[in-house]
Order: structure tokens, then sequence, then C-alpha cells
């Protein structure tokens, strides 16, 4: 691909007039193909501008942040496994991945969607900066309750598959937990994201590289921590049933009266009809991941310290090139269309990805890949003194190896999906990202487990629990089914 030649195009092209005037209001003007051309090479200009070093400064300072964040989720992912909720309720650690993931299913996505709004000045007053703020919370908070509910149905059913027993107050403890997490920790998250983008406007940083990195990192320890402390108040409780029931039924009664305020609201009234398909997809995914993650739990130690890490940084990386990706779309074409800087066969995309110099984002790609190996190196060997275990090169070694190809497969899924929404007539803040961190929870907790499994094969079975059996083992699948 020959890079774009701002001097074969006139500085002020040809303009179809009939794309700019007699707009009605809240309609965004079609763009055509000249005018596209224009405003990727004043796009590509501006990124130009805007040095390597410059954009590396503004994504590795919370890139750090963030990823400190998730090795603090994975000390206390490591300890309060060992509680009594998690002891006696295993299929608590089920919600991890699916209730961790909602900063990439609600989080991560608000971040994009109000980043992309900032950039492209349509929340420019306080009026439309309190329509946006509230109205957002409103959206998040509907659907942190729902993927609340059904990521507790997910838990409950593989608690029947695995022990063949239903205990009515283990689902309710399920249930409770699960809409209470969801829904605090997106209230808590999604404040502080929003004050985040604001504030970051007011000081010219493109809050694309701020925003989602930071809803990464504070997703997984807030999220983990209202887990862990929820849950054990209300498995303290689990006789008094009632409380249970009192709690559901008020987040159950408050959907309703959310749905009509969102409906309203111009900010969030696409989402609130069309962002469902990814988010039930994406918590669905996750919930798979959780059932890996517990088996994974359950065969080896020391890997559940890894998996907000390693899932984390998957999904904060592909967040950031998700959302720069549609912020560029955003401004050089109309949905509904191929992107005239899209590559043209598939085989292309890999490379167009983070070599292409019409693709406006290929920089962004290569810091974030490279980005990686020192980063997952750095937070390896702080988990490692944190914990002060013996360092494995084997280790160290298939963990670094599987990681980079977890983010590697993210990005260019990323730049494939992010085109190909955008020619469906999909937002990609509101498609994209929810569906890429659940695939990269779902990849990052089976590459985990195929990476502990073959340092075993090494010969290192002491990370191995002398305990488990067999995953497809009789205790795995007990012939009884009963009903408490």
């Amino acid at each position: 691909m020959t890079k774009v030649s701002v001097i074969e195009l006139n500085e002020s092209p040809n303009r179809d007039a009939s794309s700019t005037l007699n707009i009605q209001a809240n309609q965004k003007p079609r763009i055509n193909r000249a005018e596209s051309e224009y405003k990727l090479v004043k796009l590509i200009e501006q990124h130009n501008q805007e040095k390597w070093y410059h954009t590396l400064l503004q994504i590795v300072v919370p890139f750090i942040i963030a990823g400190f964040g998730m090795v603090a989720a994975g000390v206390l992912l490591d300890e309060v496994q060992k509680w009594e909720l998690f002891e006696n309720i295993k299929e608590i650690i089920v919600l991890v991945p699916a209730l961790l993931g909602l900063k990439g299913n609600l989080e991560m996505t608000l971040a994009s969607r109000l980043s992309t709004n900032v950039n492209l000045k349509e929340v420019n007053d306080r009026h439309s900066a309190k329509d946006a703020i509230l109205g957002n919370i409103a959206l998040t908070q509907i659907q942190s309750i729902i993927v609340g509910l059904l990521a507790s149905f997910i838990a409950s059913i593989t608690e029947f598959v695995v022990e063949r027993t239903l205990y009515l107050k283990n689902i309710l403890i399920l249930i409770v937990t699960s809409i209470s997490t969801a829904s605090l920790a997106s209230l808590l998250l999604g404040l502080i994201i929003m004050f985040i983008i604001i504030f970051s406007s007011k000081f010219k940083i493109n809050p694309d590289n701020i925003a989602t990195p930071i809803a990464a990192s504070l997703g997984d320890v807030v999220t983990l921590a209202i887990l862990s402390s929820i849950g054990t108040l209300f498995y303290k409780v689990k006789d008094m049933i009632y409380i249970h029931f009192i709690v559901i039924g008020l987040f159950i009664i408050l959907i309703p009266f959310l749905v009509i305020y969102c409906n309203g609201n111009k900010f969030v009234k696409e989402t609130l009809y069309k962002g469902w398909t990814p988010v039930i997809i994406a918590m669905i995914i996750s919930s798979l991941a959780g059932v890996i993650l517990e088996i994974a739990i359950n065969f080896y130690t020391g890997i559940a310290i890894f998996q907000p890490v390693v899932n984390g940084v998957g999904g904060n990386i592909v967040g950031i090139f998700a959302s720069r990706l549609g912020t560029s779309l955003h401004k050089t074409g109309n949905k509904g269309k191929w992107a005239f800087w899209a590559p043209k066969k598939f085989y292309l995309y890999a490379y167009d990805a983070f070599f292409s110099f019409t693709n406006p984002e290929h920089k962004t790609g290569l810091v974030l890949l490279g980005l990686t190996l020192p980063g997952h190196t750095l937070f390896f060997f702080v988990i490692y003194l944190i914990k002060s275990q013996n360092l494995s090169t084997q280790l160290v070694l298939f963990y670094l190896g599987l990681i980079f190809i977890q983010v590697l497969i993210l990005l260019i899924l990323c730049y494939i999906m992010v085109h190909v929404f955008w020619r469906w007539n999909q937002n990609p803040d509101i498609m994209c990202i929810p569906l890429l961190t659940a695939i990269g929870d779902f990849l990052g907790v089976c590459l985990l487990f195929l990476c502990f499994h073959l340092v075993y094969l090494t010969g290192q079975i002491e990370i191995r629990n002398s305990t488990t059996g067999n995953i497809f083992s009789t205790s795995y699948f007990p012939a009884n089914t009963t009903v408490i």
C-alpha cells in the first residue's frame, strides 16, 4: 500500500452541495467520496503530527496503571478463592470472567462511545454533557442488571451440570450477588469514566487513549472487590431468603423506569435498542470462559492470579484500537458503506492493520502490539515478587509466547470486525468492543490453561493439584440429580 499523497488532492475538494445543505438538525450529513478522501488525508496529517512517542506516552501511562490494577485484581482473586463463599459455592468463580467482562461489555463500550461523542464535538456544553452522563448511567444500569441476571443463570446451570444438584439458597446467592455486583460496579465505574473523558477533552488529550484503559484497570479490581464482599454478605444471611427475593425484586422493578428515560435520551436511544446482541453474546462467551477457569483452577495451582491480567491486558489493548478505529470511521465516512481505505481483499486485513499508510491507525496498532511483551513481562514479574514464588523459565516463555498470540489475534480480529460492522450500518463502538473483549477472555483463559499444561508436561508436576482427577471423571458428572 502506498502512502497517501496530500499534493495530489485539492485543498478544497469539490463537495456535493446536497450532502451539506438542507439537512435535518439531528441528522449527520452524508459524506461523498471526494470529501471522505479529503477528510482521511487531513486525519492522517493530524496523526502524523502526533508523533508516535506522544501516542505511546498517552497510551503507556494509563496502560501501566491499568496493568497494576489487573495485577491487584489477580492477587485479590488468588486470595478470595480461599474464602468460605468460594469454597462452598464454587460456581461463584464462573461469575468472575462474566462480571469482570462487564468492563468490556459496558464500561469500555461506554468509554468508547462517549469518547467518540467528545471527539465529534457532540458534547460541547453543560446541557449536552448532563444528558450524555445521565443517559449513559441509566443505560449501563439496565444492561448491567440484565447481564448480571443472565450470568447468574449460566452459573446456576453450571452448578447443576457439575453437581447434578440444585440448592435454592445457592442459586439465590448467585443471582443476587451477580446483579448487585454488576449494578454497583457499573454505577461507580461509569461515573469515574465519564469524569475522565470530560476532563481529558478539556486538556486536549485524546480520551480514546485514556478512558478505555482506565476502565479496564478499575473495572477488574473494583468489580472483584464488590463481588467478593457482597457475595460474602449475602452468604452470611443465606437462611434469610426473603432478603434475597426483595433485593432481586427491587432491581427488576427499576428496569422499566430506566428504559423510559433512555428512550427519550438522544445519546443512548440507539444503543438501548441495538446494543443488546453483542452484550448478551459477549456475556455467554465470558461465562464459558468462567467454566473453563473453574476447571483450570481445579487442575493447576497459581492459575487464578494470572487470569485478570491475561484477560484484562488483551481487552485493554483491543479496546483502545477499536475505539480509535471507530472514531476514524466516523470522521471519514458513512455507516452502511465500506470505508474506501478498507482493504479490498480479506487476506490483506492482517497486513493493513499494522503496516498500511491508508489506515490512519496503523501506528496505533504497532504501538499496542509492541506494548504486549514488555507490559506482560513487567506484570508477570510483579506478580511473582508479590507472591514470592519460584521463577520458572518454562512458564515465562510459554506465558509470553501464548499471550502475544492472543493479542495479535485480537488486533487483527478488531480491524476486520470494525470495518465489517461499519459496512453493516452498525456502530463499532456498540458492537465490537463487547465481542472482542469476550473473545479475549475466552482466548486468554484457554491459552493460560494451555500454558500451565505445557509447563506440567515439561516435568514441573508440582503445579498440578494432586487431589484433582481427570476432567471427565465421575466427580465432575455425578449420576444422581437432586433439587434442594
